[in-house]
């Protein structure tokens, strides 16, 4: 039985966790052996015990905590550290250059503090144009400066080690495949990433929800898969042409973006308290992280333009302030003191049952989001539970609800024409919508399908490995052997690896 391990370098964010607990399921269902290393297993042996009992006995959890205590040898969390130890973690795992970025980041996030909030706006989309002209230069790269792209961003190191230590607990053993379920947040400068081709490195995959070439064909592609032991990956958009032709040695697959429909035995408090305060009006629900992305403006003014005994909306999700700019002092005012027909609740809703009840609970799920051109997997969940979903109009989202009628679309930013395209889905009977027919292609066994073709591939490929000239230009050599040996410390188990087994 091959043995997988799933990286979650973002648990503990709510429904954001259902990716670990839906990957887990379809790739120990297709046969192989799964050990998910988190800071939480974000209730994946939970899940999986309700759903999948027989499975269980292949699944494993590693938590991040009890790896960095493992033999002594602490991968300690950067957040444990004082400025000293913290200097030199930096400087031995990123040089000059991370200490030079370091002080950068803190001295402008210092000036920024002293800068009125629109001007910042106006400094910041210029300091972001000037960094990507001066960090993509020749000089930049030949003194390892880090590029645009990986300021803020987590080095790899960390997560090699987690993997090194996981191997030694039985029943894990040296993984075929390390998978991270969110690469979007990993490191891209080589000396980031060096960690993935050391001793007992194992060739790994994985998730990235937005593509950099998905936007742009002339982009370069993200500088992590240089790494010779890098396979390839997944991407929930249209993007891998784009990826195979600048990378033609690695495997690429375009996944359904699935979600996790599980519903509580009885509706959540939060459900029903808002069924109730609607009282037999058009229930619209805008849940999940509330930014300035998710369109709030414009949802703000379509509130205010709606007959309030036609509709009533719910507003739920954890607010991101800094997002909305100059518009942040008027939506605080809107949602501190909300008018009649609207509910608004702050914070995550850290069980995905009770987030699947809230969209169960309503009749219109909001999703005209702004500037946004990948994936959502709010369409899934919307046409999991039959409900028909408005979304904005010029978006992948788009294109996806008018392919499969799932619900309506409008333009981004204007709410007279949102405000009619939700009175004209208030109006329309179930019958009107393809809900299975979407269910059909963005499915746990759809998933399982696209998983089976990839990881054997990722398995067995041994592409050249690629590397950066020093005058940025791409060389290949065959890859070396991978040395998946570990060393067997001799230690027992300890008791928090993998107690949400029980």
């Amino acid at each position: 039985m091959k043995s997988i391990f799933l990286v979650n370098a973002f648990s503990g964010r709510g429904h954001l966790d259902s990716y670990a607990r839906l990957y887990s399921r379809a790739l120990l269902e297709l046969g192989y052996r799964v050990t998910l290393l988190a800071e939480t297993d974000g209730g994946t042996a939970d899940y999986l015990s309700r759903n999948a009992p027989e499975l269980t006995q292949s699944f494993s959890f590693a938590s991040f905590e009890a790896l960095r205590r493992f033999d002594g040898a602490p991968c300690p969390s950067r957040g444990d550290l004082n400025l000293v130890q913290r200097t030199r973690l930096i400087w031995n795992e990123e040089g000059p250059s991370g200490i030079i970025s370091g002080v950068a980041r803190i001295s402008i996030r210092q000036m920024s503090a002293l800068v009125p909030h629109g001007f910042r706006l106006q400094v910041a989309r210029a300091q972001r144009a000037i960094a990507r002209g001066l960090l993509a230069t020749r000089l930049a790269k030949r003194l390892g400066l880090p590029s645009y792209f990986d300021i803020g961003r987590i080095p790899f190191q960390h997560f090699v080690h987690y993997v090194e230590k996981a191997a030694a607990f039985p029943p894990a053993s040296a993984p075929d495949l390390v998978f991270f379920l969110y690469l979007d947040l990993m490191a891209e400068q080589e000396r980031k990433i060096s960690a993935l081709d050391g001793p007992g490195g194992a060739p790994w995959a994985g998730i990235l929800f937005h593509p950099r070439r998905h936007r742009s064909d002339s982009a370069d592609a993200e500088g992590y898969f240089r790494s010779g032991n890098a396979r390839g990956g997944i991407f929930l958009v249209p993007a891998i042409s784009a990826y195979a032709e600048a990378l033609p040695h690695l495997k690429f697959a375009m996944a359904p973006d699935v979600a996790d429909l599980e519903l509580p035995q009885a509706p959540s408090e939060l459900a029903a308290e808002i069924r109730r305060r609607a009282n037999g009006r058009t229930l619209v629900l805008q849940i999940g992280s509330i930014t300035a992305h998710k369109g709030i403006s414009t949802l703000v003014d379509v509130i205010r333009a709606a007959d309030p005994d036609r509709f009533f909306f719910a507003i739920i999700g954890e607010v991101y302030w800094g997002t909305f700019g100059p518009d942040k002092g008027a939506i605080h005012a809107f949602l501190g003191s909300p008018p009649e027909n609207v509910f608004f609740s702050s914070g995550y809703i850290p069980d995905e049952r009770s987030y699947n009840s809230l969209i169960a609970a309503s009749d219109i799920v909001y999703a005209v989001y702004k500037d946004f051109s990948s994936s959502s997997n709010s369409l899934t969940k919307a046409s999991g539970f039959g409900r028909p979903i408005l979304v904005a109009e010029d978006s992948l989202m788009g294109e996806r609800v008018r392919a499969f009628r799932i619900g309506a679309a409008a333009p981004e930013g204007d709410a007279r024409a949102v405000l009619a395209e939700l009175t004209d889905l208030a109006q329309r009977a179930g019958s009107d919508f393809a809900f299975a027919s979407y269910q059909k292609s963005y499915s746990l066994e759809e998933l399982k399908s696209v998983l089976a073709a990839a990881v054997p591939a990722w398995l067995e490929r041994r592409p050249a490995a690629v590397t950066t000239t020093p005058a940025g230009g791409v060389q290949r050599h065959p890859a070396q052997p991978v040395d998946r040996r570990t060393r067997n410390l001799g230690l027992q188990q300890p008791a928090e690896f993998n107690k949400e087994n029980g």
